[in-house]
C-alpha cells in the first residue's frame, strides 16, 4: 500500500469514528452522563474496584459499555459497514469470515434489525452477566496468567468458558480516552485508535461461551510466530495472517470505527 493511500485510510477511519459515532459527552457530571447513556441497554456487572463516582475511572465504564454497542452497531449498520462494498474489511478479515464476523458482531447487540434498533435497543442480555472489576487476580504460579503485570495487559477476562466471566480492569485501561481526537493521531496506524469502549469489545469477542458456535474456535489474543502478532491494533493490521483473523480478538476491533 502506498503512503498515499495509507495517509488516506487512517484519516477517513479516524474521521468516520469521531463523526459518525455519537460518544458520550463528559461535560455533564460522569454520574448524569452514565445514567443517560443508553439507559436501556444490558451492560455488564460493575464488581469490586469499580467506583462509579470516580470520574476519572470506574465512572468511565458504563460510558466504554454503551461506546462498545454503538462501535458494533455502525460496523454492522452504516454506509460503509460490512454489507458495503467497502475495501477496508480485507485488511482485516479474509472475505469469507464476512458472514460469521457479521454473526459476532449482532449476537453481541441482541441481533437488531437495524441501526435504530441497534442504538436503542437493550443490547446482548447475556453481556449483563458480565461482572468488570478493578481488582486483580493473578495466578502467581503461571507467567502467561500474570494478570495486569503482564506486559500489554489493559484489561483480561476470567472464565472465557463459563456463562459468568469476570474481566479485570487493569490501572491502565484508564490511560486510553473516551473518544478520539483525530489532530492528536498522526498519519500511522497504531494503537493510538482505540479507546475504553474498544477494550470492553476485545473481551467481548474473547467470550467462548457466548460466541464458540458462531466463530467455530476460541478467540484469542495471539497467533502465529511472531510475538504479539494479531494483538493491539496495529499488529492485526499489519502482522496478522488474515487466516487466523476470524479468531483474533483485536481483529473484530478496528473494524467497528468504518
Amino acid at each position: 500500500m502506498s503512503f498515499l493511500h495509507h495517509f488516506m485510510l487512517v484519516t477517513s477511519v479516524c474521521l468516520a469514528f469521531t463523526n459518525a459515532i455519537p460518544l458520550q459527552d463528559f461535560s455533564a457530571t460522569p454520574a448524569l452522563a452514565a445514567r443517560n447513556l443508553l439507559a436501556k441497554r444490558t451492560n455488564p456487572q460493575s464488581g469490586e474496584g469499580i467506583n462509579s463516582n470516580d470520574p476519572k475511572v470506574g465512572a468511565r465504564m458504563v460510558p466504554a459499555f454503551g461506546t462498545a454497542q454503538q462501535l458494533l452497531a455502525h460496523a454492522v449498520f452504516a454506509k460503509k459497514g460490512l454489507d458495503s462494498d467497502s475495501s477496508i474489511f480485507k485488511h482485516y478479515f479474509k472475505d469469507d469470515h464476512k458472514d460469521k464476523v457479521k454473526k459476532v458482531m449482532l449476537k453481541l447487540m441482541g441481533n437488531p434489525k437495524n441501526m435504530d434498533a441497534a442504538l436503542k435497543g437493550e443490547g446482548a442480555k447475556e453481556l449483563g452477566q458480565i461482572t468488570f472489576q478493578g481488582v486483580d487476580t493473578p495466578n502467581d504460579d503461571d507467567d502467561d496468567d500474570a494478570g495486569c503485570a503482564k506486559e500489554g495487559t489493559r484489561m483480561y477476562t476470567e472464565g472465557y468458558d463459563n456463562d459468568h466471566p469476570t474481566t479485570v480492569v487493569c490501572d491502565d485501561s484508564w490511560v486510553f480516552p473516551d473518544k478520539l481526537n483525530c489532530n492528536d493521531l498522526g498519519d500511522k496506524l497504531t494503537d493510538n485508535f482505540a479507546t475504553v469502549g474498544h477494550l470492553v469489545l476485545h473481551e467481548y469477542t474473547r467470550w467462548n461461551w457466548l460466541l464458540k458456535d458462531i466463530t467455530g474456535g476460541e478467540v484469542v489474543d495471539e497467533h502465529g510466530p511472531l510475538k504479539h502478532s494479531g494483538y493491539g491494533l496495529e499488529h492485526a493490521y499489519h502482522k496478522l495472517d488474515k487466516q487466523y483473523a476470524l479468531f483474533n480478538a483485536d481483529s473484530y476491533v478496528l473494524p467497528h470505527i468504518l
